[in-house]
């Protein structure tokens, strides 16, 4: 787990703890017990720690704040090793974040291997650091740098001029032997320890430093209770505040933190991300795949021919009309310019991108790949190469394999697998790990056409009609569920996509909502009136629109907190009734496929989790009251009551 060695002079302490040499309870404490060796150790005059493999040690796993961390916890390592009595030189290679990277900051060195990356990813849980990163960061590199990377996740390469500033030596080789000799240089000059708590490289200049977090808090001002304006607090303690009291506030504010709702949801999101993508199915024995093609030409397939491209792969695009095709190529020509005149990419990266694509007919494209993703209608009779498989990624009924996209595909995350009634597991794992070649986050869906997303998307549609029968004003409710986070309020979106995309609909009870609005010739957004006016492309409500609505049923206002409540509720209802079809895997699937295909925001941790944090029994009674008459739709499902009975939330599912 740790390893000892003695090495010229210097005690080299290895973390062996794969995947990621994980800074683990025992981990911790085994370390513990190495320096206190490396100290009494009379052949070793400095110490060295590295991490065995390709990376310096990690933090924790996430799934450890939910748990007691357990003695010695990851501030009392960090003290220890910054109170060595010998120097103590932190050999950098690979991802140093989060935990790692607090505990090379403890360290009174650093020789960092060039591609070496420092960062504290963990903002984007809601957490601060808890071991001192908060405190020896600013001291090192001053208040911009560590604010950018505290409050903002930004992440460091030791080849560039920021990242250096974290190192005291880099090299191209072994970091093993450029540590060894740094201690030798180190020794033969008669230096010693250099810990952070004692110097400030960083905050030299008072008046400058002071400046940039003022101006961080400006834009900080009204939200003093997240994380981020917790850490400039921080940040702006470890100038002011002596050192132990700064670890001290640390401390509190990352248990305050930890605690937090906004926290859990953000822990909750990301743990639901990586347990999607498992799939349960043989994944590890899945080939990535080599050769990919995309069958087909259109938006849709340019969106997916850039996603690939962007991912890194050599792709062959095919389509059998060569004049649609050249049409697709122009349009995939300038988003890539678009993204160069917009500083994403450079030049070199576009031309390097667009030099990996082969294009040509769909039948000389297909042969030879791995997979095929048909991006259009007409390429389901394209041969394919023997074990091959085929992904209809296009709306159409799936047998074996489909792939689900939200648009913009380049922009997005999410993909939902369409597992059909003909699919082959060994099919369905390779379709997942190509997903995530894609760079998208897979969630596995035993369906022949539909789709989580466009289920739990028609949920919310069908819950806001309701509540406008039940006398709710539809500016009420997009303000409703605007102010809870989502971007834009369903019926302002219904307006910009134009009302004709509901209008067929015929709900089973209450009122078409937007037909009627159409009957009115109001359309949408584009011709200017739709529940809202629309002017110069902003959305103003409408009272002609409210005077309409009232003639038709009574008025009746809603607490914001019960049209949240409400509209979640039922869209949570009927994750329920996809878990019972069998379509979805699991309550935490519906979170993820929510927050990345419908925009809930993700601190809230998606549908069933944000319900499970409201209460089931609280929401269930407010479903149950609300008294609209499609009742199938609004009365709870019933693993609801059977959970609610049980004193459990969804997160049991």
């Amino acid at each position: 787990m740790v390893g000892y060695k003695v090495e010229h002079g210097v005690a080299v302490l290895e973390v062996a703890q794969p995947p990621l040499n994980g800074l683990s309870r025992a981990v911790r404490s085994a370390l513990m017990d190495a320096i206190d060796r490396a100290e009494e150790d009379d052949s070793a005059q400095a110490i060295v720690l590295i991490g065995a493999g390709q990376s310096f040690p990690s933090g924790a796993d996430v799934m450890e704040y939910d748990a007691e961390p357990g003695e010695p916890q990851l501030r009392d390592l960090c003290e220890r090793v910054e109170f060595s009595e010998k120097p103590v030189v932190a050999a950098l290679a690979g991802t140093v974040f989060d935990g790692g990277l607090e505990l090379a900051l403890s360290c009174h060195y650093r020789v960092a291997q060039r591609g070496t990356r420092f960062g504290f990813p963990q903002i984007h849980l809601g957490l601060p650091p808890s071991a001192g990163g908060s405190q020896r960061l600013p001291r090192l590199v001053g208040a911009a740098l560590a604010l950018d990377m505290l409050m903002e996740g930004r992440v460091l390469s030791a080849d560039n001029a920021a990242g250096q500033r974290m190192v005291d030596t880099l090299t191209d080789g072994d970091v093993r032997g450029a540590a060894l000799a740094f201690c030798a240089r180190l020794l033969q000059k008669g230096g010693g320890r250099r810990p952070l708590s004692a110097v400030m490289p960083g905050a030299d200049n008072p008046m400058k430093f002071q400046k940039e977090i003022a101006a961080r808090r400006a834009r900080w001002a009204g939200d003093e209770d997240s994380a981020e304006a917790q850490i400039l607090s921080l940040v702006e303690a470890s100038a002011l505040l002596p050192f132990q009291a700064g670890l001290d506030m640390e401390s509190e504010i990352f248990a305050e933190c930890l605690r937090s709702q906004r926290s859990r949801g953000l822990r909750h999101a990301f743990q639901a991300e990586r347990r999607a993508a498992r799939f349960d199915l043989p994944r590890t024995v899945a080939p990535k795949t080599k050769v990919l093609a995309v069958l087909g030409a259109g938006p849709l397939a340019v969106q997916i021919v850039v996603t690939a491209l962007n991912a890194g792969f050599s792709l062959r695009w095919g389509a059998r009309d060569p004049d649609i095709l050249k049409i697709s190529r122009d349009q995939l020509t300038a988003i890539f310019d678009a993204a160069v005149a917009g500083g994403g990419i450079s030049a070199e990266q576009s031309e390097k991108r667009l030099g990996a694509l082969t294009t040509g007919s769909s039948e000389e494209m297909a042969q030879g790949a791995d997979m095929a993703i048909l991006a259009a209608r007409g390429q389901k009779e394209v041969p394919l190469s023997e074990g091959a498989v085929r992904l209809l990624a296009y709306p159409s009924r799936v047998k074996a394999l489909g792939l689900r996209f939200v648009p913009p595909v380049y922009a997005t995350r999410l993909v939902e697998v369409l597992h059909g009634p003909q699919a082959q597991a060994a099919d369905v794992a390779r379709a997942a790990v190509l997903a995530g070649q894609l760079g998208k986050v897979p969630v596995l869906v035993k369906s022949s056409h539909d789709t989580l997303a466009g289920r739990l998307g028609a949920a919310m549609h069908r819950a806001v009609d309701a509540l406008i029968d039940q006398g709710a004003s539809p500016y009420e409710i997009d303000t409703a569920l605007r102010n809870w986070g989502l971007p834009t309020g369903p019926f302002q979106a219904r307006d910009k996509r134009s009302l004709g995309d509901m209008a067929h609909i015929q709900p089973a009870h209450g009122r078409n909502w937007s037909a009627m609005l159409q009957e009115q010739d109001r359309m949408g957004a584009a011709e200017g009136g739709g529940f809202y006016d629309w002017s110069k492309g902003k959305p103003s409500p409408s009272r002609q629109v409210q005077a309409l609505l009232d003639r038709e049923r009574p008025a009746q206002s809603f607490a914001p907190e019960k049209i949240v409540h409400l509209v979640i509720g039922a869209m949570a209802n009927e994750g329920l009734r996809l878990l019972t079809e069998g379509k979805a895997q699991r309550a935490s699937d519906l979170d993820v496929v929510s927050i990345l295909g419908l925009e809930v925001p993700r601190h809230r941790g998606g549908i069933m989790k944000a319900v499970s944090f409201w209460g089931l029994f609280a929401v269930q009674k407010e479903m149950e009251r609300l008294g609209h008459p499609d009742r199938d739709f609004w009365t709870p499902q019933p693993e609801w009551a059977r959970l609610v009975k049980n004193g459990q939330s969804f997160d049991d599912l």
